[in-house]
C-alpha cells in the first residue's frame, strides 16, 4: 500500500511540472511578425491582464460591416514599462493599430504600436516609445 501511495504521489509531482512548463510560456507562431498592417477601429474593450494584454477593435470591413479584431500585446508590465496604465484606451476611443497580422487571414494580431485619439503613439511592447516595441521583444 505505501509503495502504492509513493508511485501516486510522484505521478502527480511529474504531472505537475510538466503542467507548470507548458503554461509558463507560449508561442507567437501564428502571427507574421515579417509583416506590418495598420487598423483602424474603434475600442470596444482593452484588459491589461496576465499573461499578455488584449486590445478588442471594432473595425469595419470592405462593406462597411463592423468585425471585431482581437489584438494581443505585451505583459502588463511591459506595458507599464512602456507608459501604459488601464486607462490609456478606453471602449469608444477611435485609435490606428500597427499589427502583426495573423499567419492565418483572420481578424487579429498582435499589436506593435496604437495612436491614440490625442495623436500620441504607444508602444505595445517592453521597450517603450521609440523602441523596437511588440509583445515578446525581440523573440
Amino acid at each position: 500500500m505505501m509503495l502504492v501511495k509513493r508511485s501516486l504521489l510522484a505521478l502527480c509531482a511529474v504531472a505537475a511540472l510538466g503542467a507548470g512548463s507548458a503554461q509558463a510560456h507560449h508561442s507567437f507562431s501564428m502571427f507574421d511578425r515579417t509583416k506590418t498592417a495598420s487598423v483602424a477601429g474603434t475600442v470596444k474593450a482593452f484588459d491589461m491582464i496576465n499573461p499578455h494584454g488584449w486590445l478588442q477593435l471594432m473595425v469595419a470591413d470592405g462593406q462597411g460591416k463592423l468585425r471585431e479584431w482581437s489584438l494581443e500585446t505585451g505583459a502588463p508590465g511591459q506595458l507599464q514599462r512602456a507608459g501604459w496604465k488601464d486607462q490609456t484606451v478606453v471602449a469608444g476611443d477611435k485609435v490606428t493599430a500597427t499589427i502583426h497580422p495573423l499567419k492565418d487571414g483572420s481578424n487579429g494580431g498582435q499589436l506593435v504600436a496604437v495612436v491614440l485619439p490625442n495623436g500620441q503613439t504607444m508602444r505595445a511592447g517592453p521597450d517603450g516609445p521609440g523602441g523596437r516595441g511588440g509583445p515578446g521583444g525581440g523573440q
